[in-house]
């Protein structure tokens, strides 16, 4: 697809994702309190189609509405996911130069988990994972996306990246990474033939309250193709999986830690937000 054309279906999926407004208003306003209320009055209950539809008219216009986790009497949980758009330069630690630089949207997963267990009953929102408006370009322009199965294929991106960062900031034998929490790390993450640029990135000050896990984000900066990749990209990308389980083994957990280890490299400072490189410079493009 030619360039302009990719940047234009770009551009307008990120216009017709919600602002992250909508989700910081809601958290602030009494419809939060209120589906909390209905999920707590709800746990009793052994039939959880109840559940669903008193929280989900609660979390709108921020969620569509919730979904079954787990209903049993160990743990009683309800999830929803959205996709919203924001500005790079309102969520990221930035510097002047780059504020000039990297105004343009970019999409956010957001994810909300209503929890009871042990007597217990909480609720989190969390942002794990971001693509940014070049990256979606990219993946159009390069035949990994069409406008039809855009919309799929970002959600699927950026659950592949959140389940990444998951299994990172969970402290599970955080040893057998090198990764912290103070540096900018590079990783490439398999996408049908070719591959993303997953760069970690702090959040900023004024945006920390939304961000609650210390860990950065899990922000998807390009997408290259199999041409673009060279042997040492490949070998970094070897053995990648992430399991679609609610429960992940011991040996899954250790595979993608140690996957996680070989894949990052850590990336200078002053050029976290390059996107674009001159063949041979080992930049994103």
């Amino acid at each position: 697809m030619y360039k302009r054309l990719a940047e234009g279906h770009a551009t307008k999926f990120i216009q017709d994702r919600p602002y992250l407004s909508v989700i910081t208003d809601w958290l602030n306003s009494p419809r939060r309190k209120a589906a909390l209320s209905a999920f707590h009055e709800s746990v009793p209950s052994k039939k959880p189609g109840r559940v669903i539809e008193r929280v989900s008219k609660n979390v709108r216009p921020a969620f569509g509405g919730v979904h079954l986790a787990q209903w049993d009497k160990v743990m009683k949980a309800v999830f929803a996911v959205r996709m919203a758009s924001a500005r790079e330069t309102d969520v990221f630690a930035m510097t002047g130069d780059e504020e000039k630089a990297f105004s343009e949207r970019s999409v956010i997963l957001a994810d909300l988990l209503c929890i009871a267990r042990a007597g217990e009953v909480n609720s989190h929102i969390n942002i794990a994972a971001n693509i940014s408006h070049h990256a979606i370009s990219r993946l159009m322009e390069r035949g990994a996306s069409t406008p039809e199965t855009l919309k799929a294929d970002v959600l699927q991106i950026l659950q592949k990246a959140r389940s990444l960062r998951t299994m990172l900031s969970s402290g599970f034998e955080h040893n057998l990474t090198k990764l912290k929490d103070d540096m900018t790390y590079d990783m490439l993450m398999p996408h049908g033939d070719g591959a993303l640029v997953l760069r970690t990135l702090g959040v900023n000050a004024a945006a920390k309250s939304f961000f609650p896990d210390p860990m950065p984000v899990f922000s998807i900066r390009t997408y290259l193709e199999r041409s673009m990749l060279g042997q040492r990209d490949l070998e970094r990308m070897a053995g990648f999986r992430v399991s679609r389980d609610a429960t992940v083994s011991l040996e899954d957990t250790r595979h993608i830690l140690a996957w996680l280890q070989g894949n990052a490299e850590e990336t200078d400072p002053r050029r976290r937000l390059v996107i674009s490189q001159e063949p041979g410079e080992g930049l994103p493009q």
